[in-house]
């Protein structure tokens, strides 16, 4: 049986930066077009050997895949459905804005 990649120190910090500046956007996303509901939280999800799947929970208890994270290099990938990302990273959580640069508020970003 195959084994899942080790994450370095580094690697889990750059990936709680992520989720912390990620569900800020989130956050203030909602706050300023449906100051009414819950933010979502987006929280890190069956790790598996090769990607970390990001989950979107609402407050309805529903979950969505929101984006993947790359273990080997921390590439930002956009999901082609719950279990499998699609090609082509959208950003890093080691780039200097931390990955936001390939997600949005609904999850990552279509490539330009």
């Amino acid at each position: 049986m195959a084994k899942s990649l080790p994450l370095s120190p580094a690697f889990l910090a750059a990936l709680d930066g992520f989720l912390i500046k990620a569900n800020g956007m989130i956050a203030d996303d909602y706050a300023k077009h449906y100051p009414s509901l819950e933010p979502p939280v987006l929280c890190p999800d069956a790790k598996g050997l090769k990607y970390i799947r990001i989950v979107r929970h609402d407050s309805s208890g529903s979950r969505s895949s929101h984006c993947f994270i790359d273990k080997s290099n921390g590439d930002v990938l956009k999901c082609e459905g719950w279990k499998k990302p699609a090609k082509h990273a959208r950003g890093n959580i080691f780039s200097a804005s931390n990955g936001l640069e390939g997600i949005g508020v609904h999850g990552a970003n279509y490539l330009r």
